[in-house]
């Protein structure tokens, strides 16, 4: 496939960008009808998300221990129906669960060569394996499953 070809498919090619600004080319490379990117991408911001509600989980906890128990007590009463603890707390569980089953999927394949199939010698134009059916299945398991998951804990944090 040439460069003219490429473009009409909606491919761009990314020029190489030694130094910190490489780590950086999956995030903005676009391919159409790529739900790996996607999935990747996911897995980096929920990642992030994750250490940040870590940190911030540690500090709120420790509260007891500056203020007293009364304090904590008190605040945690507080929390009663729709409130931004709440919302929070799902959109937490909605990371939470995408990382842990994205991670899970990331094992399968990577670690145990589940659904990636046989070596194949490349042919133009290239289409790399994962693009193609037993890995993109798992992949769309692991949405539908996350989605899922999401909406009951939905059910059980706010009902």
């Amino acid at each position: 496939m040439g460069v003219g070809e490429a473009a009409k498919r909606g491919i761009r090619f990314l020029r190489n960008m030694p130094g910190w600004r490489a780590s950086f080319n999956p995030w903005i490379l676009r391919i159409p009808n790529n739900p790996e990117r996607v999935a990747f991408v996911l897995h980096r911001i929920t990642g992030i998300i994750l250490i940040l509600v870590l940190f911030l989980h540690i500090t709120v906890t420790s509260t007891p221990v500056t203020r007293g128990w009364e304090f904590w007590v008190e605040e945690i009463s507080k929390a009663k129906g729709i409130t931004p603890v709440t919302v929070y707390f799902f959109l937490f569980v909605g990371a939470a669960l995408f990382h842990g089953l994205n991670g899970i999927r990331l094992i399968l394949v990577e670690f145990l060569g589940c659904c990636v199939g046989k070596p194949e010698k490349p042919k133009p134009p290239y289409i790399s394996a994962t693009l193609r059916a037993p890995q993109r299945q798992l992949l769309y398991i692991v949405f539908a499953l996350w989605i899922v998951l999401w909406m009951i804990a939905g059910f059980i944090i706010f009902g």
